[in-house]
Parts: C-alpha cells; structure tokens; sequence
C-alpha cells in the first residue's frame, strides 16, 4: 500500500510539473490547503483556536495571485504576483485580527489564536505559492512559451526539485548508513550529521549535474550556462530543504503527533511529505531571480 501511493503522489506530481500554468497552481493549492487542515489539528492538539476558514482563504487567494500571469488573454508581466503579494500579506494580516475579534467566544481569541493563524496562511500559502512563481518565471523580455516543456520555469521547478529530493533521500541513505552523531535529538531523534552532510554533499553534485542537462536541453537555456552558480545553488536549497524538515519536527513534537496526519497510507500526513519543499521552493525562486536572472 505504501508503494503504490508513493507512486500515485510521484505520477500526480510530475503531470503537474509538466502541465504548468493553472494546473500546477490547483494541484499544489490542493496540497497546501490539505496541509493547511493538518496544521490547524496540530495547533488544537496545543489548546489553540485559529482561524480555519481565514487560513483556508488566504492560502487559496496568494494560489490565485500567483497563478494570474499563467491565466491566457491577462498579458500581465511575470513579476506582477510577487510585486503584489506584500499587499495580500497585509490583507491577511489584518483580516486574521479582525476576524478573531469579532469571533463570539467566551473567553475571547487569544494572542496564540491570532498567532497561529498568521503563521498557518503564511506556513502553507505565501511560502509553498512561491513555486507557482517559480514554475512561471520567465527572463525578462522573454515572451513565455506555449509549450509548457520549453517554459525555463519548468527547468527551475526539476532542478530545485532533483536537490530537495537528493537531500531527502540521500539524509536517509547516508544517515542510516553511516550516522552515528545525532543532529538534533530533542526536535527530531533519528537525524544524524552524517546524514545531513551526505544529503547536501548528494544535493550539490545533482544541482550541477541537472542544471548543465537542463541548458541543453531547453532552447532558452535558463541558467545561461553560469556552471559556477550549480554548487551554491544545491548547497542553500539543500539547507533550506533539511530545515524544512526540522521545522515541521518541532510542529509536530511540540503538538505531540508523530505524523501530521493520516491522509497518505503509509506515509503520514501531506504536511510529512511536502515539508522540505515550504522552505526550499521559495529559496529556489529567489535564488533564480537574484543571481540567475538578475530580476531583484
């Protein structure tokens, strides 16, 4: 049973790879707001009361916002989402206070309720929509292909995907292998250092590895052949993907779940699978428009 909703999730997520446009966006806004159901659980786990349904909103508006560039016949420039998601941010913000207190409780909402409902919609939202940008980022004066197997986004999404898996799996490998030295025992008892040196040592060698394939193989070459960037790249995603992991640890230690859910057989909750991707997405997208595309 395991093996095969591994397999399920694995041919679910690279058809929405390769589809792109709204397709990607619904499918990881489908994900999110899943994850989102599994994040208000745990906070109740703690005796918090957030709000749900400001939470599921939020999470579905910055999807939307980030998936308006992909809409066909908008012609909105590829950098409209993220110039307006401090907008969404302060909307959010602002509707999560208001809404708690005017909530009819007895006793009233509490700063954990309007806490752990800003952290919920910018947790599972804000951070996972950036690779929605990152699967629709173009360089600028590039119109974006209608071939959604020639978009660069779509190279930016596999190779940040490639170093996140290669950390995941190769932590694990490495770590049960080899790992003597725990890396954090009182968040996570099983990680090792070896573990995680192994997953970012792995990380690095497959970022330089799938970026040179990928300037090959698409014709607008999305890395531009910078070759040098590879290592960095696979290094701080690499970092970025394990900290994911070891945040969502301390989520679930602290609401005293083992798994996040029970949504996935065999594998725990959507937010067991999808954790290293929240922190590692949006490095990518920042990393690609900053020292890639030269954009921010």
């Amino acid at each position: 049973m395991r093996v095969f909703w591994g397999w399920l999730m694995f041919c679910v997520a690279v058809f929405s790879i390769m589809a792109g446009g709204l397709i990607f966006a619904f499918a990881l806004a489908g994900v999110s707001l899943l994850a989102g159901e599994e994040f208000i659980a745990m906070t109740r786990a703690k005796g918090m009361n957030p709000s749900p349904k400001v939470i599921r909103f939020m999470i579905c508006c910055f999807f939307v916002l980030a998936a308006l560039p992909a809409i066909p016949g908008l012609s909105l420039p590829y950098n409209f989402s993220i110039n307006h998601f401090p907008f969404l941010l302060t909307i959010g913000v602002c509707t999560a206070f208001f809404r708690l207190l005017f909530r009819h409780e007895t006793p009233p909402a509490t700063i954990a309720d309007i806490a752990t409902t800003v952290l919920g919609f910018i947790y599972l939202g804000w951070m996972p929509s950036h690779l929605v940008l990152l699967r629709n980022l173009t360089p600028p004066g590039v119109d974006l292909p209608a071939n959604p197997l020639l978009q660069p986004g779509l190279a930016y999404v596999w190779v940040s995907l490639f170093i996140i898996w290669a950390a995941d799996v190769f932590a694990y490998v490495v770590g049960k292998r080899f790992g003597k030295t725990l890396l954090y025992p009182q968040v996570s008892p099983k990680k090792t250092i070896e573990g995680a040196v192994g997953g970012l040592l792995a990380s690095i060698f497959f970022a330089c590895l799938v970026i040179w394939v990928a300037d090959y193989l698409f014709p607008i070459h999305p890395f531009g052949f910078k070759l040098w960037q590879a290592p960095l790249m696979g290094a701080l995603v690499s970092i970025g993907a394990q900290l994911g992991d070891l945040c969502e640890s301390l989520l679930k230690r602290d609401a005293g779940m083992k798994d996040s859910g029970i949504l996935i057989p065999g594998h725990g909750g959507m937010l067991d699978r999808g954790d290293s991707l929240i922190f590692a997405g949006a490095i990518s997208y920042y990393w690609v428009c900053l020292f890639v595309q030269g954009t921010i």
